[in-house]
């Protein structure tokens, strides 16, 4: 994080909420001696330097208000607002909580550095609320969280680069299962994350037809090349995963029939439902039937084999035979001991 973003964050986190409030000689006492403002320029260009960002800062916080009855100015974030980055209260500290364990979590270690800037400053502005509700408020992630892959640091920068430039890549990529990387050349599209990996869309040059997705964390090295003769315009990363990978829980939309045990399955049936027309066809003493709309994803298939002990596929038939091979395959495997 550059100095002038962090000198940023220390003027914003230091405006207090009303009625307390701070003048520009006591924002730069704070920048002194976080080490964030020169020591080797005179007290005029200081308070010019604090000022520039003071103003930048209330350009951006309409709640910051300034009593300019007094010399220096005192500032101070207005009656009834909330400060715009201290956490106040639980929705604050749930709301940080589940970033940081559902955010950072996914991220490799090449772009948390500014992430853990903003949460080490957020933490220290601990009030008696937040205090509280830190002792009396947990977040547990649903799933088991893996780490993230390690990603080459400059790649993301030179895939922006050739984003905007219009230019192509050259990059050595290994595929999974094989022992050693082989050179590739591509016109990037765009990122998107799955989970806490990172994969690159982009197509063949100058082949608009063909289109191929890759694992960041599978590529070796990555230089920016020439420019791309034939780009494609608005291309949507969204709707391409959606519509052709199903393995990134993309594939079209189907509808599904779903024999769900009710002892076991009650929360699925009234709670954490598949879809918001998820709806009841038939029902009995011990298990509920019901039809919704879903994608026909792996994603999908996955959470059907996690519930296989309470959920049983009536349709779609290619489905339910895919679910019912995956499970004989699994059995077979521990039967073989």
């Amino acid at each position: 994080m550059s100095k002038q973003i962090q000198r940023y964050q220390k003027v914003l986190e230091s405006i207090p909420c009303y009625p307390d409030s701070i003048s520009s000689l006591d924002i730069r006492d704070k920048l002194l001696s976080a080490g964030l403002l020169s020591t080797n320029t005179d007290e005029k260009s200081q308070l010019r330097t604090i000022q520039r960002c003071i103003n930048k800062v209330i350009e951006d916080n309409t709640s910051i208000e300034i009593n300019d009855e007094c010399r220096p100015y005192r500032y101070q974030i207005a009656q009834g607002h909330r400060h715009p980055i201290k956490p106040d209260g639980m929705s604050s500290v749930v709301s940080l909580q589940v970033i940081e364990k559902e955010i950072k979590s996914m991220l490799p270690p090449t772009l948390r550095s500014d992430v853990d800037a903003i949460f080490s400053s957020l933490k220290q502005q601990d009030t008696k609320q937040t205090k509280l509700w830190n002792e009396r408020f947990c977040y547990f992630q649903s799933d088991l969280p893996l780490e993230a892959p390690t990603v080459g640091k400059t790649f993301f920068k030179q895939i922006e680069q050739a984003l905007l430039d219009k230019k192509d890549i050259e990059f050595s990529y290994q595929k999974r299962g094989a022992t050693r990387p082989k050179p590739y050349s591509l016109t990037p599209l765009g990122l998107f994350l799955h989970g806490n990996s990172f994969y690159l869309v982009g197509m063949t040059p100058n082949n608009p037809d063909d289109i191929r997705t890759y694992a960041l964390h599978r590529v070796h090295t990555l230089k920016v090349g020439f420019s791309s003769t034939k780009a494609i315009a608005g291309f949507n990363v969204k709707q391409y995963v959606e519509q052709n990978a199903r393995h990134f829980s993309g594939g079209e939309m189907q509808t599904v029939v779903l024999k769900i045990e009710n002892l076991g399955g009650l929360h699925l049936i009234e709670e954490t439902r598949l879809s918001p027309n998820q709806k009841v066809i038939a029902k009995d003493e011990d298990y509920t039937t019901i039809e919704a709309e879903v994608r026909d994803s792996l994603t999908f298939e996955w959470w059907l084999m996690k519930n296989a002990n309470i959920v049983e596929i009536v349709s779609p038939l290619p489905l339910r035979a895919r679910v019912i091979k995956m499970l004989t395959d699994s059995l077979n495997k521990y039967s073989s001991l």
